[in-house]
């Protein structure tokens, strides 16, 4: 991704306030570094877009059923890792 392409999506992303609603501020703070750490690693603009999404699904996840911030990310983590490579980005999350 383009330098300017990514200062551009994380202004966008830390200006959201939105997505660290009911958050405390160590909790949005973690997020955000997190958050941040993804568009980095990103290869496309689209992908701040899902970086968006996903921070403000895990934001909503932890404000409603009070689960820490930093649980949920390993979840995310965890469940990544354990994708066989190859499977689809798109893939929708099993109970």
């Amino acid at each position: 991704m383009k330098p300017s392409t990514l200062e551009r999506l994380i202004d966008q992303l830390l200006e959201d306030e939105a997505l660290t609603q009911g958050l405390s501020e160590a909790e949005a703070q973690e997020l955000l570094t997190w958050l941040v750490g993804l568009l980095e690693e990103g290869e496309d603009e689209q992908d701040g877009a899902h970086v968006r999404a996903l921070g403000k699904r895990i934001a909503k996840l932890a404000a409603r059923y009070r689960v820490p911030v930093e649980e949920l990310i390993e979840l995310v983590e965890l469940a990544w890792g354990e994708l066989p490579q190859g499977e689809s980005e798109d893939r929708p999350l099993l109970a």
